[in-house]
């Protein structure tokens, strides 16, 4: 299938993704609920399989070299490398990791523009580098899981695809809670305690953030289908 067929899908995770970036400053987390914060966390990776799923039906025609050289759709890698952002700085957060000027947190005491600009820097400008680690880690791992699932109908796939992406969610942020954990803002035992004290919250809301774009990519994928 030709990548600009499923664009439409991959314009809109590349914004999710690049949105759950923006919730991640911390001035602005400040802001956001712990359930919503908990909901954005947990909401990634069923996201991440579907689009694994279908970023396995693309082809990009001939091309040689790593896989980052081979990939010849912007929304694409926007979406993915959006995504690896997100991920990494939460780890980074979560851990208070910092690897010199690698810190997603800029001091409090700077003024707030020079924070964001800080955290921009971190984020959005280092979108290279994060490309080529996503396209290192992040799309062969998807491609060789959701490779079973492109021999199924495509409601069968997805469904299969986000019940896992939900139980790797889950286990992701339980590992995270249980870790030893700094202070911080929006931290993943934010979404334990959610889950212990009101599951009916987090859940529907992380949920409906991933099916949202999956219900357009199932529609998207159809239609090119139909018009092969």
């Amino acid at each position: 299938m030709a990548p600009r067929k499923l664009a439409p899908f991959f314009v809109l995770t590349a914004l999710v993704h690049a949105a759950s970036v923006a919730t991640r400053f911390d001035a602005l987390a400040a802001q956001i609920p712990a359930d919503l914060q908990s909901a954005i966390l947990f909401a990634q990776l069923p996201l991440l399989l579907v689009e694994g799923y279908f970023e396995g039906m693309l082809e990009y025609g001939p091309g040689v070299g790593p896989v980052w050289m081979r990939i010849k759709s912007r929304p694409v890698k926007l979406s993915f490398t959006f995504a690896f952002i997100y991920l990494v700085t939460v780890v980074f957060q979560t851990w208070g990791i910092s690897l010199g000027p690698l810190d997603p947190t800029p001091p409090k005491e700077w003024p707030e523009m020079q924070r964001a600009a800080w955290f921009a820097m971190f984020t959005g400008g280092m979108f290279f580098p994060n490309y080529l680690a996503a396209t290192s880690s992040i799309i062969p791992a998807l491609r060789a899981l959701t490779s079973p699932l492109r021999k199924l109908p495509s409601v069968v796939a997805v469904a299969l695809a986000s019940v896992a992406g939900v139980a790797a969610g889950y286990g992701a942020v339980v590992a995270l809670a249980s870790a030893k954990l700094g202070a911080g803002i929006g931290k993943a035992t934010d979404f334990w305690q959610t889950l212990q004290n009101d599951p009916a919250i987090a859940l529907p809301i992380a949920l409906g953030m991933a099916w949202a774009p999956i219900l357009v990519g199932l529609v998207t994928e159809r239609g090119a289908k139909a018009e092969a």
